[in-house]
């Protein structure tokens, strides 16, 4: 049996019979962190720091991020060895190419400054101490105004479209904000954005930019760069003003459980790349 796709004269079969027999080769990755730190809440909270450190300059070296706003946020265990977690991020009024391991800060549940000095700009706080109180599960949130993510979340129909491999990755896995509420000074701004993400790993942020969740940074990261790319091919695609020839639903159904399993190999490999192109070029920020 096959399936129209709505091209003159193209047909596809069924996904269930294109894959055919699997290749069931494990999956791992051939290199390891590229840093080592002690074991414990000290250890812990030591590579959280280098990962976000890598994550802000990573992106900054991709283009990704806004001037000295947006911001990424992690959620680790005091350094101090104290009961509880910090929530670090980059303090406010920085560049991100000047983040460093050592001038993240830590702020508690009620946004105050428990390690290092300074504080985060008031949105960071407002938004992401809301998400990481509502999704326990997550520990990394990031959020940018990547160019074509929000262009395409400018549109009044801005839902990412299953046009692309990259874009069949995040299938039922994004929700939609459609009614942008302004600047988020307050924490009833961010409560909202986390009822609307609700059990999804994206948050398109009408008028405004993306939210990415995960529980490591390495997740977040890869998916934050790989929504802009299919968020960018959609949008050179609608431009061309011929009709988008979408991938049928059971194509990233089907695909959807394998590719999450092995999705936190994928992102490891891709984000530690990252992290040691910024080892070689910008060594800073580590410390």
């Amino acid at each position: 049996m096959t399936m129209m796709l709505g091209l003159r004269g193209v047909t596809c079969p069924k996904a269930v019979a294109r894959y055919g027999h699997l290749l069931t080769r494990g999956f791992t990755s051939s290199y390891p962190k590229p840093y080592t730190v002690p074991e414990g809440p000290s250890g812990t909270n030591r590579a959280a720091r280098l990962e976000l450190a890598a994550a802000y300059r990573g992106l900054d070296h991709l283009g990704l991020n806004e001037g000295v706003v947006n911001h990424l946020s992690v959620m680790a265990p005091r350094a101090d060895g104290k009961d509880g977690k910090v929530m670090l991020v980059f303090p406010e009024g920085i560049h991100w190419q000047e983040v460093t391991a050592s001038n993240l800060v830590g702020i508690d549940s009620e946004a105050k400054t428990v390690e290092g000095e300074g504080s985060p700009e008031t949105t960071a706080s407002c938004i992401h101490l809301s998400i990481h109180k509502m999704r326990t599960d997550t520990k990394v949130v990031m959020h940018c105004h990547p160019p074509y993510t929000t262009a395409l979340a400018s549109l009044e129909d801005f839902e990412l479209r299953m046009v692309t491999q990259n874009a069949l990755r995040f299938w039922n896995r994004v929700a939609y904000d459609r009614c942008y509420q302004g600047v988020a000074y307050a924490f009833e701004e961010g409560e909202r954005m986390a009822r609307i993400l609700g059990d999804k790993d994206i948050l398109l942020l009408a008028n405004h930019g993306a939210i990415t969740v995960a529980s490591t940074v390495s997740v977040a990261f890869h998916n934050l760069y790989f929504l802009e790319r299919a968020a960018m091919v959609q949008m050179l695609a609608m431009a061309t003003g011929n009709k988008l020839v979408e991938v049928p639903e059971e194509v990233p159904r089907s695909m959807s459980k394998p590719y999450l399993k092995r999705e936190q190999t994928y992102a490891d490999d891709f984000f530690y790349s990252i992290y040691r192109l910024m080892q070689k070029s910008q060594p800073d920020f580590e410390k």
